[in-house]
């Protein structure tokens, strides 16, 4: 009774969803591959309630025993759903590191299925003792490898966030001193400069701009203190210097290929947990195994993209100017 209680629900639930995007599909591959998938999900709810109510007796489908594999495909349709759950649930470790759960669920349920339809524990084919050994030392040196990473990242966001405000604090003792020299001058290239800063932190423009923008600005405030020798140290060491250091600050970053490394060898290490624990326990330690790892995964990717207008969790501090 449970269980068709659950293949209801799931049979009316998905149904509603399919309705609703067959009737706002556009023509494209993908979105017909899209709706197939959404198709497939309702298949195993629906033969499941129609043999309940014995419209459909099991012994007519024995020749459709691949459909149990049809199952994945409510797995695919919650892959699906990662974006729909951040922007209903917000930007979370959880809700980021949704869709590698759902994926790990479905190659585990995919490979149960095989081994249901070909009587053959696929799980039994690497020898259970030795991934015991490989699981926690595999482990330990990519929690030692996050770790490292993470610390890296966020010295780098601590130190932008230092060199943003003291940029800025410069900018405004040579503003001071620009108001001392020109009473009643009121100089726009700052406020200028301070948009782009703004703009530059949320994308809006490039890091070329951004550089483009900050030599005319220091070349027209270099041109309304020239006739102050005084001010040339405080101009060089203090507000050009600052300003270039935080520019090239927000540039600095793992190269990408860490990335891939580092999510290559989380989904192998996912697998790793899985075959040496295919119970129902298991499945729970590989979920809180992939909450852990891709969750710090995600977290040192958005700490070390301080600028970016991606999902930020932990991003830099960049006070308002």
């Amino acid at each position: 009774m449970n269980e068709f209680i659950i293949e209801l629900f799931l049979l009316i639930i998905f149904s509603f969803d399919f309705i609703i995007r067959l009737l706002v599909v556009q023509k494209k591959p993908i979105d017909i591959i899209f709706i197939s998938v959404d198709f497939l999900a309702i298949i195993p709810s629906l033969i499941a309630v129609l043999c309940y109510f014995e419209i459909v007796q099991q012994s007519d489908l024995q020749f459709l025993a691949l459909l149990r594999l049809l199952r994945l495909a409510r797995i695919l349709k919650l892959l699906r759903m990662q974006s729909a759950i951040i922007d209903v649930f917000g930007a979370s470790v959880l809700t980021l590191v949704f869709s590698v759960m759902a994926f790990h669920l479905a190659l585990r349920v995919l490979l149960l299925e095989v081994s249901i339809f070909f009587d053959a524990n696929i799980f039994e084919i690497l020898d259970r003792d030795s991934l015991m050994i490989a699981v926690p030392a595999v482990g330990s040196v990519f929690g030692i490898a996050l770790a490292i990473s993470f610390g890296i990242a966020q010295r780098k966001q601590i130190e932008i966030s230092e060199l943003h405000r003291l940029a800025m604090d410069a900018l405004d003792a040579m503003e001071a001193d620009l108001r001392r020299l020109k009473p009643g001058y009121a100089w726009e290239g700052s406020k200028i400069w301070r948009s782009d800063v703004a703009k530059f932190l949320n994308e809006e423009i490039s890091y070329a701009t951004m550089k483009s923008n900050t030599i005319v600005m220091l070349g027209d405030l270099r041109d309304n203190i020239l006739s102050r020798p005084s001010l040339d140290v405080p101009f060089h060491n203090n507000l050009v210097f600052r300003i270039s250091q935080f520019l090239t600050k927000t540039q600095i970053e793992f190269h990408p290929v860490f990335y891939v490394w580092l999510n290559r060898i989380a989904q192998l290490y996912f697998i790793l947990v899985m075959f040496a624990a295919p119970s129902l326990t298991g499945f729970l330690v590989q979920i809180l195994v992939i909450f852990v790892f891709q969750g710090l995964v995600v977290i040192i990717d958005d700490m070390d993209h301080a600028v970016d207008t991606k999902v930020t969790l932990l991003n830099s501090k960049i006070l308002k100017v």
